[in-house]
């Protein structure tokens, strides 16, 4: 989605073709933002092929961000813990007790939102290529 010079993108495989015609269409001081995962960083067996595209995302923004500063353009991601939403809970790993999930670990939409709009701030103009770990602390403890 392009909105008003930011964009942010979840998907891996339509990210490298968003961010190619976000830097098409968008203007010096646009601000993508991509969101992976903690699993792009430490994951399980059960989640190899999720786990290998979400590390894939963060390459993909390293690289996105080299191409971008040219341009004014910068590019972040966030890799997230579990955020409470039905993915999450509908997830069959979930579902099955293949992937434990404690509450003290699972975060709200906001605390990923909050995230998203001090990346698209002005004031954090200096940020890019950067991954914002937004997890609760969950990877610190495993």
């Amino acid at each position: 989605m392009v909105k008003t010079g930011c964009a942010y993108s979840t998907s891996t495989s339509s990210s490298s073709y968003f961010i190619k015609q976000a830097f098409l269409r968008m203007k010096e001081g646009g601000v993508i933002v991509n969101i992976a995962s903690v699993h792009a960083i430490e994951t399980e067996p059960m989640v190899a092929p999720y786990a290998a595209a979400k590390a894939a995302l963060l390459w993909l923004t390293r690289s996105a961000a080299i191409k971008g500063k040219p341009k004014g353009i910068r590019v972040n991601a966030i890799p997230q813990g579990a955020i409470d939403t039905p993915m999450l809970w509908d997830n069959p790993n979930v579902k099955a007790g293949i992937e434990v999930i404690e509450k003290r670990d699972v975060g709200e939409p906001d605390d990923i939102a909050d995230v998203v709009a001090f990346l698209v701030w002005k004031q954090s103009r200096f940020v890019q290529g950067a991954s914002v770990l937004v997890d609760g602390g969950r990877l610190a403890r495993i």
